[in-house]
């Protein structure tokens, strides 16, 4: 392994100490950094552990140079940097803890392999709470809830966590337990993965023997229990060798039955005997708590038996305490029930004390730099440490607390005896009855032993004067004077008291009680909660609490009324509270019930092009409870918002502007929290389907067919499905226009669909059971104008004759029966016109591969016989009745283009130039469209050139005319070159 550095950029501004652990090529140190003082943990990954790993491969061959094992180690640090990256996502979702960063270095030229450091920031563990304290029944029974709920969102994203101990536990800031480290296996790989030496501990399950042991999905649940066991065992595992044995364990020592139950199901040698899932153990712990509670006592109370009383006299003890110096404690200083007060100079004097302490803090020795962990499990490192404090701690270890004298526990009983009585409630003195009495006569010698009385009260001189001139005034006039004293004062008093009592009423009622006038709960997004407070009182002085049903506690100020709450579990019960700070008492709404909504996760949402052009087909699935109605909005072309509610999975959109990219936004109409991605974007686009879809034939159960894109559209990729309806359905992706399928069963019927990239609309070609295959089925043209077809069948076929059926430019259909001859001539073939050609057998069974698709060449223009068609002259007539007519039987009113219905028509041909003579056949095809250009007529007649021509002149008869008015147009080949084109019109008689 290299040397741990400060590698660049990762652990900048960062200074770093020597490793405190060091374990199967794992190292961790201790880090800080400079501008914050900041702690973190530096994790440090080699790979491979040892050079002499590398060495072993080279000398074994595995590998035949330096360059091939570097690849080999590279493979496996991106590995663990993948599991880092695994982690971070986790930690996105619950009950993880991620890195805040890491980085992948080479050991260096003379080394082979890398080191992957991780950095994390510096927490308190599971082990060092096990270590430092007890645990409560109601921390550890959330401790086995959140490890539950850690595992099953990792099996759920694909993993099993194989690194469970509590060293990889972390306690979060919100008191949650949480996993922090690597140690992630696939699921679908676990037959196959074996367990690296860094991820084995006291905590793997004793079937995972070596690394040549098959892992199970039942590994991590029996960490669970383990670490559950050690939780209600005072922190000790059931066994103390490095290695779990193969056996069942003794129940916990401070478990009781119904969780020993749960803890030994875990913990099973077996691991069929287990929990199979954490779901399972999490709702175990559950039902556990519901029928018997948790609260905060310590699992493992320390309870000390109390020594037998000693008959003898007791010789004087000394106490020591911490810091506190022997004294003796004197025999008469015990209490009594009379509680006798004690000696002064028993009682230790605490400013002393303190004095004597903050002495021996100054007398610190010489400052040293550790970076060990402390018997608590607590870190230090980059901290200032003293050798007096060390002594003084480990002085205090070896106080013995059981050493206190029984006089002094005595003493310290009867104290808290009297501590613990109730304070007696002061005596309450009636009010004196106001009842008039006549003043006595009062003599010389009794006012003198008045005033004597009131110089014992040390009054002034000037209060006697006034009191003696009062009381000459009260003996002149005894019955009306004392009245009037009396009036006065009980009038004072009176005022007093209803001054007393108002004050004290206004501060009871505006001071002391604060109304609360309302609280409003609103939900948010991911668990969010924001509470809404109504009050007069100042905020400042209010705190919001938020407390689940298993005693854990948030709390949050006001800030404009409001207190906000995040990360709430979902679907769970909360108790929301409103508390004052100071001498206040808060009437009013102070609380409220809040349950969050249930959680579900959207695994996938996406768009595709609807049935026609600017429609979009929104579909997606979830993974968790589902809302009866969703929304979809989105933003149109004038920037309105618009909202579509639906029920299901799909829903299709129309009207949408082609080539306008949306987002749409899916959220549930019920109270339901949701993850996942909730948005999709989608550009408008026309449709795009495949064009004439076609199964080309079954040859050795290979069913293959064929497609045309269509024109101007570019697709990236076509989905095509084969399918029957019993057992066959599959699905493949090709950037081709074409696509073959291996079929088992040709009996059945089986339907091909074609699917263009984010189109909806598909076309399907079919193929009967039993369907007769053709192969190499193929269209030409002949010099006489005709398509000459011809095909193979495959196998044997049954068929007594074939049937054809075709169209020309997509018009009617036309059929020829022709006998079982594997050719066939049609006539005529007409230039630049498409053939659609489909095969049958002759009892009308699907042939697959006998459609053809077949366009004739277009004509040149004729020539030939050292003329051209330039230089003849076409001029079209009426036909005389004399079927051996010529020019001389026609008039010139006879050449026109305007025929009625019924008439027939021809040409009179002039030659412009002398011809050739030839005996060659000439067929001549007259070939009259409509105005939309579809065909109406094609026929021939023939003749020798030279029969043909007299003089330059040529006579052709039209063998026919259309019989519905309107305008046509005539185009005349011979031998399959055009000759001549014109117009005509027929008209009603």
């Amino acid at each position: 392994m290299s040397e741990p550095k400060l590698i660049s950029p990762m652990l900048d501004n960062f200074i770093m100490g020597d490793p405190i652990s060091d374990y199967s090529g794992v190292r961790c140190c201790p880090a800080m950094e400079n501008e914050t003082d900041d702690k973190y943990i530096v994790k440090i990954v080699s790979v491979p552990a040892s050079q002499t790993q590398a060495d072993a491969l080279l000398l074994s061959g595995a590998y035949n140079d330096r360059d091939s094992i570097i690849s080999y180690y590279k493979s496996i640090a991106a590995g663990v940097s993948e599991e880092a990256e695994i982690l971070q996502k986790l930690s996105q979702i619950e009950g993880f803890l991620p890195f805040k960063a890491w980085q992948t270095v080479s050991m260096g030229e003379e080394e082979i392999g890398f080191d992957v450091y991780l950095l994390s920031a510096y927490r308190k563990t599971l082990a060092k709470l096990f270590r430092s304290s007890s645990m409560t029944h109601l921390a550890a029974i959330n401790l086995g809830l959140d490890l539950c709920a850690a595992l099953s969102v990792c099996r759920h994203s694909g993993y099993l966590y194989v690194n469970l101990k509590p060293d990889n536990v972390y306690i979060s800031d919100d008191k949650e337990f949480r996993i922090g480290d690597l140690g992630f296996v696939k699921l679908d790989s676990l037959k196959y993965a074996s367990l690296p030496d860094r991820y084995r501990s006291q905590y793997t399950a004793p079937e995972i023997a070596d690394a040549f042991s098959a892992l199970n999905a039942t590994i991590d649940i029996y960490a669970v229990g383990l670490i559950l066991y050690q939780a209600y065992n005072d922190g000790n595992l059931p066994f103390a060798d490095s290695v779990a044995p193969a056996e069942s364990f003794p129940t916990p020592a401070y478990a009781d039955y119904e969780m020993s139950e749960i803890i030994l199901k875990a913990c099973a040698p077996d691991p069929a005997l287990r929990w199979q899932t954490p779901v399972e153990m999490g709702q175990a712990l559950v039902a556990y708590m519901q029928r018997n509670g948790a609260n905060d006592t310590p699992i493992a109370p320390v309870a000390k038996e109390e020594e037998p009383a000693i008959e003898e006299e007791a010789p004087e003890e000394t106490m020591e305490v911490g810091i506190f110096e022997e004294t003796e404690v004197p025999e008469e200083t015990q209490m009594t029930e009379e509680w006798e007060e004690i000696p002064e100079d028993s009682v230790v004097d605490e400013a002393q004390l303190q004095e004597e302490a903050k002495a021996q803090d100054d007398a610190s020795a010489e400052e040293s730099f550790s970076y060990s962990e402390d018997a608590e499990g607590n870190l230090s490192f980059l901290e200032v440490e003293s050798e007096d404090e060390s002594d003084m701690e480990t002085e205090a270890e070896e106080i013995d607390y059981d050493e206190v004298s029984e006089e002094v526990s005595d003493m310290l009983a009867q104290a808290d005896d009297l501590i613990a009585h109730p304070t007696p409630e002061p005596v309450v003195q009636p009010e004196a009855i106001d009842v008039p009495i006549p003043p006595p006569i009062v003599e010389e010698e009794q006012k003198d032993e008045q005033t004597a009385e009131y110089d014992s009260e040390e009054e002034t001189e000037e209060e006697i004067k006034e009191e003696t001139e009062e009381d000459e005034e009260k003996s002149k006039d005894p019955v009306e004077n004392k009245p009037k004293k009396h009036w006065l004062r009980n009038l004072i008093i009176a005022v007093a008291i209803l001054a007393v009592a108002t004050a004290g009423i206004f501060f009871y009622q505006n001071i002391y009680l604060q109304p609360i006038d309302s609280i409003l709960l609103e939900d948010g997004d991911n668990g969010e909660l924001t509470v809404i407070v109504s009050a007069k009182i100042d905020e400042t002085m209010l705190t919001v609490l938020c407390s689940d049903t298993y005693g854990n506690q948030l709390s949050a100020p006001l800030e404009n009324g409001k207190a906000t709450f995040t990360g709430l579990a979902p679907n769970s019960a909360y108790t929301v509270k409103v508390v004052a700070s100071g001498f206040h008492r808060l009437t009013g709404d102070t609380s409220a019930a809040y349950t969050t909504p249930s959680q579900t996760s959207i695994v996938r949402f996406g768009a595709v092009t609807g049935s026609e052009d600017g429609s979009v087909i929104l579909s997606f699935a979830i993974d968790g409870p589902d809302s009866k109605q969703w929304r979809i909005s989105y933003v149109d072309d004038n920037k309105k918002d618009q909202e579509e509610t639906f029920s299901g999975h799909m829903v299709t959109l129309k009207g949408l502007t082609v080539g306008k990219n949306y987002t749409f936004t899916l959220t549930p109409v019920e109270q339901l929290l949701v993850t996942g991605e909730n948005k999709a974007t989608y550009t408008a686009a026309k449709i795009v389907k495949a064009e004439k879809v076609l199964i080309t034939g079954c040859i050795d159960n290979v069913l293959s067919a064929v497609w045309t894109a269509p024109t101007g559209a570019s697709v990236k990729s076509w989905t095509v499905r084969c399918y029957n309806n019993s057992d066959f359905d599959t699905t493949i992706v090709t950037e081709d226009t074409s696509a073959s399928f291996e079929i088992t069963d040709t009996t059945k019927e089986y339907t091909v669909e074609v699917t263009a990239e984010g189109m909806s609309v598909s076309q399907r070609a079919f193929a009967a059971a039993n369907s007769t295959t053709i192969k190499n089925f193929k269209a030409k043209v002949t010099p006489d104008s005709k398509i000459k077809l011809s095909w193979k069948p495959v196998g044997d076929i049954s068929s007594e004759g074939w049937l054809l059926i075709y169209t020309i430019n997509g018009g009617s259909p036309k059929e020829i029966t022709c006998t079982d001859k594997n050719t066939l001539s049609i006539s005529p073939a007409i230039p630049g016109c498409a053939y659609s050609f489909t095969m049958q057998t002759a009892d009308g069974k699907e042939i697959l591969g006998g459609s053809l698709d077949y366009t004739v060449p277009a004509a040149k223009a004729f020539e030939g016989y050292a003329v051209s068609a330039d230089v003849m002259e076409f001029m079209m007539c009426k036909r005389p009745s004399s079927s051996d007519w010529n020019r001389y039987y026609l008039s010139d009113s006879d050449y026109r283009t305007e025929f009625t219905v019924g008439e027939k028509a021809a040409y009179l041909v002039r030659m412009l130039q002398e011809y050739n003579t030839s005996e060659d056949k000439i067929t001549a095809l007259f070939v009259i469209t409509d105005s939309s250009g579809t065909i109406l007529s094609a026929e021939t007649t023939s003749a020798t050139w030279t029969d043909m021509w007299y003089r330059n002149y040529c006579e052709l008869d039209i063998p026919s005319l259309p019989e519905t008015v309107g305008t046509y147009n005539m185009r005349v080949y011979f031998n399959g070159m055009l000759a001549n084109e014109n117009t005509f019109t027929i008209v009603a008689e």
